[in-house]
């Protein structure tokens, strides 16, 4: 009977500490997970050239006419429509045209295709709240993912824009002309904004 006893509690003993152990030895990342609260309000920020650092680079000015990789860009319009959600970030909506110089249709999307770089040239991608707001608020704007025909083209506002810290008024709009190859990050396009280029009135979203 004791014999019984003892090795029930031997198991015991012998669960809690690996149990114990098992957290102990839990990478510390992991732990922080489970406790970390982000804040909803604050934007995507990345490392600087983090999107664009091992890619091709050419420079064009806003509203300049562009090919590279069979694609023809232009930044049309770049609208900071403030702070709709009454915190410390604005949100960024912007207009281009694509033209497919390819005998291939494909789709881009504004998560995948296009990020902003600020001053600092930290670089961030499309965040998901401007689009739903896109959605709800300016009918103009085009939702993911955007098909551009064959030997044709898309010109339009994106649903998907960008949250950026406030008082932005000059950042560059990056572009990656990936054709039907969604992965291909070999080049992509940076075209400055400036105060003088950037507007604030949204009402040509709606």
């Amino acid at each position: 009977m004791k014999k019984i006893r003892f090795s029930a509690l031997f198991l015991a003993l012998s669960l809690s500490a690996v149990s114990a152990f098992s957290c102990n030895e839990m990478p510390e990342s992991s732990q922080e997970q489970s406790i970390i609260m982000l804040d909803p309000n604050e934007p995507v920020s990345e490392k600087p050239n983090k999107y664009s650092s091992d890619s091709k680079k050419t420079n064009s000015a806003f509203g300049q006419e562009i090919e590279v990789n069979n694609t023809v860009f232009t930044l049309n319009d770049v609208v900071n429509i403030g702070s709709p959600a009454n915190n410390e970030n604005d949100y960024v909506y912007i207009n281009v045209t694509i033209k497919n110089n390819t005998d291939i249709e494909y789709e881009i999307n504004s998560l995948n295709n296009f990020f902003v770089a600020l001053p600092d040239q930290t670089e961030i991608l499309s965040n998901v709240r401007t689009k739903l707001y896109a959605i709800n608020n300016y009918p103009k704007c085009v939702d993911d993912p955007i098909t551009i025909p064959a030997n044709g083209e898309f010109s339009g506002y994106l649903a998907g824009g960008f949250v950026v810290p406030s008082g932005t008024d000059s950042l560059t709009v990056g572009f990656f002309p990936t054709l039907d190859n969604d992965i291909d990050r070999a080049n992509v396009i940076l075209s400055p904004v400036t105060p003088e280029n950037l507007s604030h009135d949204d009402s040509v979203l709606k």
